[in-house]
């Protein structure tokens, strides 16, 4: 695999650690603050932001 520049690691770093974020706190605020059952379809999009951004900066480190 071809070699990534400094600049793009950290792009990559931080767009992981922005994805993995988004999808605790998104999961956080559906599981607290939700009066209604929430859908399934529902709860699938901050589970996928997680795991995006878990996966992304797995292989940033896996890499090093």
């Amino acid at each position: 695999m071809a070699q990534r520049t400094g600049t793009r690691k950290a792009i990559s770093i931080i767009l992981g650690l922005v994805l993995a974020g988004v999808g605790l706190l998104g999961f956080g605020y559906m599981l607290f603050h939700a009066v209604e059952p929430v859908s399934i379809k529902i709860w699938l999009l901050p589970i996928t932001l997680f795991a995006a951004g878990s996966a992304i900066l797995w292989d940033d480190f896996k890499s090093s």
